[in-house]
């Protein structure tokens, strides 16, 4: 097996930092749209009961995934699912043709919400809603090191969430100075910084909010930084197919379909939540 390190390191954008929020955006940045199918991955911290997405609102054309590292939340859709999310547990919504949701904070919260774009061929497929409890994601323990799958197959353990396209998500924890080295078929593969520090491509130390993207090969090494340990964010997986077209909450792959998708929502064909759309 070839190892794959890592080779570029990008900054995030910081869209919130007011002493009680905390909201970290690695996709999309300027030097990158996506990787793999991940169109979107943003990293909240609040302490209060202040949520993001905790007012009724829709998306289409793309799959949404929460992990929670802390705390908990409500959510409801427009398609009547109802669950409540506590640490360790994700949850995955295929938004397809159109769904509304709200995620309600019970207090403060730490976590991750990513967006992966749906195929041309799924941009209108039928709403879906899944949830997987910390029990239920596979762990991985190494020297040093404890890798949960949530998504994909990482050292050939699969984790429990299905999604369109070949995707690998995964929450790595590693000790001060440790090194991991995690056997992924990926084709674009990177890890997010959480906590912690692990070293760059000239030995730096990469620290929260840095996406870390690695070249090519089949195992994917991860150290720790010198001193510190390191929580990280493992994803990746087949390109985006298509065009990527950005309008708000709607990921499509034609101007015309961000046009469908805008007149769907505010003819009601997406549902209602509270009275959205009014």
């Amino acid at each position: 097996m070839s190892q794959r390190p890592i080779e570029t390191a990008l900054p995030e954008d910081r869209v919130i930092d007011d002493g009680d929020m905390l909201l970290r955006r690695a996709l999309p940045v300027e030097r990158r749209p996506s990787l793999g199918p991940f169109v979107f991955l943003d990293h909240y911290r609040h302490h209060s009961q202040r949520g993001i997405g905790d007012k009724p609102h829709p998306h289409a054309g793309i799959e949404v995934i929460s992990y929670l590292l802390d705390g908990g939340v409500e959510h409801r859709d427009s398609a009547g699912f109802r669950d409540r999310l506590g640490p360790g547990d994700a949850q995955w919504i295929r938004a397809g043709r159109g769904m509304l949701h709200a995620e309600q904070p019970i207090g403060g919260r730490h976590g991750l919400q990513l967006w992966t774009s749906l195929p041309p061929a799924m941009k209108f497929a039928e709403p879906d809603y899944a949830s997987f409890r910390a029990a239920d994601i596979p762990e991985i323990r190494l020297p040093g090191a404890s890798v949960r799958v949530i998504a994909g197959t990482v050292d050939g353990v699969t984790g429990p969430m299905k999604n369109a396209t070949p995707t690998v998500f995964a929450h790595a924890l590693l000790d001060p100075g440790a090194r991991i080295a995690l056997d992924v078929q990926a084709e674009e593969l990177g890890c997010y910084v959480l906590e912690g520090a692990i070293e760059g491509p000239d030995g730096e130390a990469l620290g929260p909010g840095t996406l870390a993207l690695f070249g090519p090969g089949t195992q994917a090494v991860v150290q720790a930084a010198e001193g510190q340990s390191a929580s990280v964010a493992v994803l990746g997986g087949a390109p985006v197919e298509g065009e990527l077209i950005f309008d708000g909450p709607f990921v499509m792959d034609t101007p015309e379909r961000i046009v469908q998708a805008k007149r769907d929502f505010l003819g009601g064909k997406m549902g209602r939540l509270d009275g959205v759309p009014y």
